[in-house]
């Protein structure tokens, strides 16, 4: 009797202290808050395809997320401002894009989307290849990023003088051409008219 309480007691121990060994630590899952802009509305603009842990729901780029989307049990807007609860707030989502009026006999124009933020098209690690960006990524940016991307990319820094007339100059130039070429590839247009 003596021996099987011992036994049973030895278990009981040896269970106890396998529950305080160290175990394999687990990856940490961070939300990708730089995936998502927030709106005025309280919606959240998907910036790039995103896979949620919990809900475990991906959720495609271009999609705007409202309050009280539910899926699979999780209002998905909550959870992401519960997760990004310092989201700076975007400007908001546009519903159609409305045309500029044309002069007559020719093709309407359509107005220009809300402003973008450049680091939509940034990789994970935040960084932007500028060989991906066309004039039309540069039209569709805030003038705040255009203006400085355009003076990062002069080099201006590297000469430790500036000629700020100048570099205005460039950047209106590079700006004005985008407008009527938005396919072109914004480094070529970059290399060409700023020096």
């Amino acid at each position: 009797m003596r021996r099987g309480f011992a036994l049973a007691l030895a278990a009981a121990i040896a269970s106890l202290v396998s529950g305080l060994t160290p175990k394999a630590k687990a990856v940490e899952y961070k939300f990708p808050c730089e995936n998502f802009q927030k709106n005025e509305d309280g919606s959240w603009l998907v910036l790039k395809d995103t896979f949620i842990e919990g809900p475990q729901f991906k959720i495609r780029e271009e999609n705007t997320v409202a309050p009280g989307r539910i899926v699979q049990g999780y209002d998905i807007a909550d959870v992401i401002a519960k997760a990004c609860p310092n989201a700076p707030v975007g400007p908001p989502a546009a519903v159609a894009m409305p045309t500029i009026a044309a002069p007559a006999g020719a093709a309407p124009v359509p107005a220009r989307p809300p402003n973008m933020s450049l680091s939509r098209h940034a990789d994970a690690n935040g960084n932007i290849e500028l060989d991906r960006l066309t004039c039309g990524n540069l039209n569709d940016a805030s003038a705040e990023d255009t203006d400085l991307l355009l003076a990062w990319y002069s080099g201006s820094a590297k000469r430790r003088a500036i000629n700020i007339a100048r570099l205005r100059y460039e950047i209106r130039n590079v700006i004005d051409y985008c407008k009527a070429n938005r396919d072109q590839s914004l480094v070529k247009v970059m290399e060409r008219m700023v020096k």
